[in-house]
């Protein structure tokens, strides 16, 4: 980074993205960290006394506590079954949902479409047109099931990029869509849990970023922009996902094509909720860590020791003596200095979605 005329990895990492340097990081960092104490205090006694019903004499809230009790309030302040839930859910119903939102907000629909042999991997891969009232805008591969030696990760890349070509016309984005979802059976389609619900949105995001992003040059189309910006999208959509009115419409039961009660769908809803401050504080202490790792060197202490003083100022509970969590936090590699950008694109989707569709989500207007 040096040799390139930066005074840090992490200068040079973030110098054309939304936070433009460290330095504006770490306020928006801190000033996030400010607001968070008293929300985290509230969950943190309900967790502590989620312990002690348990376990009269139970020690102190410990790092270890807050997945398992999270897992448990969500199992059981709501009394949901969730089994029966996720029957209103299918794969189709959501591509349907999503079809309709997207007619709604950009004037574009999802076909699918044929396709020549050869053209796909799999033979459970299938091809998507996105088009608009006039012509197609791209293509999109949806390889949503999981099969023998497939990687496990949901994610989406991109096949080839828009541009503007020489002779004025456009070249269409062509990208793949890959989710790890149980196949279709004899006695019932896919049916989504709300995380894999979730992840179907937040990666649809990312392709109709791509999409729509008409850029004149291929290497800054879609998500290939700064980091902090390419989550946008794709975080905008999870607070469709978890808007009562929106999945009000994306529901419907695969046998019997009865909706929802009104009510299951607010508790739904409210479970997504659960204990967001303290899982917003944790997001806030990866950045934090992410940051202090690509910033001067060497660090004043060992890295461990480094941790526990970013432990200290952005997290509520202690550090834990003799443990080495970023030894497994393998973010620090592939988003160097860049991890903040979970919490950037969450604070600007979250200024779009109240300024643009809190009132309304499916307002093609905004």
């Amino acid at each position: 980074a040096k040799l390139c005329g930066y005074q840090t990895f992490g200068h040079r990492a973030v110098a054309n993205s939304l936070g433009q340097s460290p330095e504006n990081i770490g306020e928006f960092l801190s000033s996030l960290a400010s607001q968070l104490p008293d929300r985290v205090a509230r969950d943190h006694m309900a967790m502590t006394n989620m312990k002690k019903r348990t376990n009269p004499m139970a020690s102190p809230l410990a790092m270890w506590d807050v997945p398992y009790l999270s897992g448990q309030a969500r199992g059981l302040w709501f009394r949901m079954d969730m089994e029966t839930v996720c029957e209103y859910f299918s794969l189709g119903v959501a591509m349907e949902g999503l079809n309709e939102l997207f007619q709604s907000l950009y004037g574009v629909e999802l076909v699918v479409e044929e396709t020549r042999e050869g053209e796909v991997w799999a033979q459970d891969v299938f091809k998507l047109a996105v088009k608009d009232s006039t012509q197609v805008l791209g293509h999109i591969y949806c390889d949503f099931f999981r099969r023998p030696d497939k990687p496990i990760q949901d994610c989406h890349f991109t096949i080839r990029g828009g541009r503007e070509k020489n002779d004025g016309t456009y070249q269409d984005p062509v990208v793949v869509l890959m989710l790890n979802l149980p196949p279709p059976g004899w006695r019932s389609p896919t049916l989504l849990v709300p995380s894999t619900f979730d992840n179907l949105f937040h990666e649809m995001g990312h392709a109709m970023h791509s999409m729509l992003g008409r850029t004149k040059y291929q290497h800054v189309t879609g998500t290939r922009c700064s980091t902090d910006f390419a989550e946008v999208p794709s975080t905008l959509m999870e607070y469709f996902a978890s808007d009562p009115r929106v999945l009000a419409r994306v529901n419907r039961h695969y046998k019997t094509g009865a909706k929802l009660p009104e009510q299951t769908i607010q508790k739904l809803c409210a479970t997504k909720k659960i204990f967001a401050a303290t899982e917003l504080q944790a997001q806030l202490f990866y950045s934090a860590a992410d940051q202090l790792y690509h910033s001067n060197l060497p660090l004043p202490g060992d890295i461990t020791s480094s941790l526990e003083e970013v432990q200290n100022k952005f997290h509520t509970l202690p550090y834990v003596p003799g443990t080495a969590y970023h030894l497994r936090f393998s973010h620090l590699v592939g988003y160097g200095a860049r991890y903040y950008s979970y919490l950037m694109a969450r604070s600007v989707a979250s200024a779009i979605w109240q300024y643009s569709f809190q009132e309304n989500p499916y307002c093609g207007e905004a």
